[in-house]
């Protein structure tokens, strides 16, 4: 929570394991932002918009723009989270908590933020 308030950003949750905030873009979309306690490490998450019943209905073309989004990315990697029993494309990163400071913390929840956004306006694009 020092770390939200330094950047002026409101916690729309948290407990001893997890922080939830929230980020409406200029998109107009809304980004959630997750980062979850496990041992030593935080795992922050952005889950995007798509997600899909099934290993099968993945669209593999999106699979390969997100590999080739990943590849040139310095801060977070795509990869497929199970939420609520579908597949959704989710932009991550991991980090110990002993490397985490104000500064780190911020540039990594703002790159996550960013990168999922502008995938999701990618694709709308693409399938519009």
């Amino acid at each position: 929570s020092r770390y939200c308030a330094r950047q002026g950003w409101q916690v729309a949750g948290l407990n001893d394991r997890r922080a939830v905030l929230k980020f409406t873009m200029d998109s107009g979309r809304e980004q959630t932002l997750y980062v979850i306690r496990y041992d030593t490490t935080l795992e922050f998450s952005v889950p995007s918009m798509f997600g899909f019943d099934s290993d099968d209905d993945i669209p593999h073309f999106l699979s390969t723009l997100l590999l080739k989004r990943s590849r040139e990315r310095k801060v977070g990697f795509w990869c497929i989270e199970t939420i609520d029993g579908r597949q959704v494309y989710s932009c991550m990163h991991n980090a110990e908590i002993q490397l985490i400071d104000a500064d780190y913390f911020a540039l990594v929840v703002r790159g996550l933020i960013w990168e999922c956004d502008e995938f999701e306006a990618e694709v709308t694009r693409l399938l519009a």
